[in-house]
This record gives structure tokens, sequence and C-alpha cells, in this order.
């Protein structure tokens, strides 16, 4: 039985003022307006997930474009 796997994207908006989206791997991206809010948002998809057994990593886009990696 192979083991489930998620990919949460935290996605930083491209200039300042714009939204932010969280992508639970390939739905529809959710968009807020505040970091926090997104960042909130993207932790209760990945406990919700990993309460279920689900694999979750967390990826969170940087200001320079660049991707931080998280498993949890």
């Amino acid at each position: 039985m192979s083991e489930r796997y998620v990919r949460i994207y935290v996605v930083q908006p491209p200039e300042v003022g714009a939204e932010w989206a969280v992508r639970v791997d390939s739905d529809k991206p959710a968009r807020f307006r505040h970091e926090k809010d997104a960042l909130s948002y993207a932790l209760r998809q990945a406990r919700a997930r990993s309460g279920q057994g689900v694999s979750v990593e967390l990826r969170v886009e940087d200001d320079h474009g660049h991707w931080r990696s998280m498993a949890l």
C-alpha cells in the first residue's frame, strides 16, 4: 500500500499589495490579503491532512522567488 503525500504551497505575491496564494496539491489556490492569514490557513490544512495519516510537505516561497520546504 502506498503512502499518500500532499504538498502545500504558500506563494508570496509578486508585488506589494497583491494577494498571497495557498495551494494544496493541484487544488485551486485560496487567496489572502495578509501573510499571517495565508500561513495560518496552510498550517490548518497541513494539520488536518497529517491527522488523517497523510505525509505533508509545506513549501513557502520567499521574497526572492526561492522555496523553503518543511516536512510535517
